[in-house]
């Protein structure tokens, strides 16, 4: 099992915010990256059954631990746990950034039983974590089916100074019908503020070289993850969503991907249109190009998109990739009319080493201006 250790710097000049279920810290010779932070990272494998992590961060002023926990299990695999400061996600539930502990028992019968207590991890406000003396406890009985499928319900209660804060139930399934066919399924529903959380179905079909999947759902903001990319932060809004997506490759080394689809929100409807390529350098795909047009959003929030990556393998064990979005939102909001965010990186792996910076500037509706360099050193020990 591997064990790393890795430290990440980036400096915010312009104002940055703190989420605590922003996880995307591993990525920057992919060109994906986190915005405004510092992070300290590490985990390992302290035996056979038992392994640690520990992630601290920060943005501009504030700083706290993400993830700090220790998971254990027996060596059969049929109970395991954890404890600490973790992101808790269950079937359908919302996924939970919480200071306790979660388990996992597997039965008899085919059925598993997963559950996690502790006190819920509260956002950053003006550089300080308050907190109070609040909690959150979920679980989930599932069985499964077959060899690829499961059926699940779960329950989620969360209590701010013993107040009723969320009270949530969810079901999930999900089947492999045979080797060309998947389907799936969730849906939540807040039962402390009545109404639908997120709601998501898909049929899934694979022949040769060709996926397709048709798709449909709903989800609420309180089932949104932060994102990196100026794409996916203004694509992940709360609404309804139902498309036909199809990739496939087109050439040994082409891959091509088109979302079509619409977005209803606000009792508007807007095209949801993406067309996407993947242009291989190499037969293993060290090295490539992506190209991506998008046309999204809903009313005043429109918006037309163009996306250029690449990803170059050099000598001597380095990789460089860069990638650019422009964003041309339909309504002027004062912010310029054209959108940027670009990301340049610079990455090296040799042996048991790992380093990689990177430097991302970007223009939005939120910020007029923003930049962040970002450092990443890693070394691991063990064997995978």
């Amino acid at each position: 099992m591997k064990r790393a250790a890795a430290i990440m710097i980036a400096i915010a000049v312009a104002p940055a915010s703190a989420d605590p279920l922003r996880l995307r810290a591993d990525a920057l010779a992919s060109a994906q990256s986190p915005a405004g932070l510092l992070v300290l990272e590490a985990d390992g494998k302290a035996s056979a059954t038992m392994n640690a992590e520990a992630v601290v961060w920060t943005a501009t002023d504030t700083a706290d631990v993400l993830v700090i926990a220790l998971r254990a299990r027996t060596p059969d695999g049929r109970i395991g746990g954890r404890v600490g400061r973790f992101v808790a996600t269950l079937g359908a539930l919302r996924p939970v950034h919480v200071d306790g502990a979660a388990a996992r028992v597997r039965l008899g019968k085919r059925i598993d039983v997963e559950a996690y207590g502790g006190i819920p991890v509260l956002a950053f406000e003006h550089g300080m974590s308050e907190r109070a003396w609040d909690w959150v406890a979920g679980g989930r009985v599932a069985r499964r089916l077959g060899d690829y499928g499961s059926v699940g319900v779960a329950l989620l209660e969360q209590r701010d100074e013993a107040r009723l804060a969320t009270r949530e139930v969810g079901v999930d399934a999900g089947l492999a019908i045979d080797k060309h066919h998947d389907v799936g399924s969730r849906f939540a529903y807040d039962l402390a503020n009545p109404g639908i959380a997120d709601v998501y179905a898909s049929v899934i079909r694979r022949k040769k070289k060709v996926r397709s999947e048709l798709y449909g759902g709903y989800r609420a903001a309180s089932h949104l993850l932060p994102a990196t990319s100026l794409f996916t932060v203004l694509g992940d809004t709360p609404s309804a969503r139902g498309g036909l997506l199809v990739s496939g490759k087109v050439a040994p080394r082409l891959e091509l991907t088109s979302d079509i689809g619409l977005r209803g929100a606000s009792d508007e409807l807007g095209a949801l249109l993406v067309v996407r390529a993947r242009l291989a350098l190499d037969d293993d795909f060290k090295s490539a190009l992506t190209g991506e047009l998008r046309r999204d959003g809903v009313g005043d929030d429109a918006w037309t998109g163009a996306r250029g990556a690449a990803r170059i393998a050099l000598p001597r064990s380095f990789v460089a990739s860069t990638e650019l979005e422009l964003v041309i939102p339909d309504t002027d909001r004062d912010k310029g009319r054209v959108w940027p965010w670009a990301l340049a990186a610079l990455g090296w792996e040799r042996d048991v080493w790992r380093a990689a910076c990177a430097v991302e500037a970007s223009a939005s509706a939120q910020y007029r201006h923003r930049v962040d360099v970002l450092l990443s050193i890693a070394r691991q020990w063990g064997a995978p």
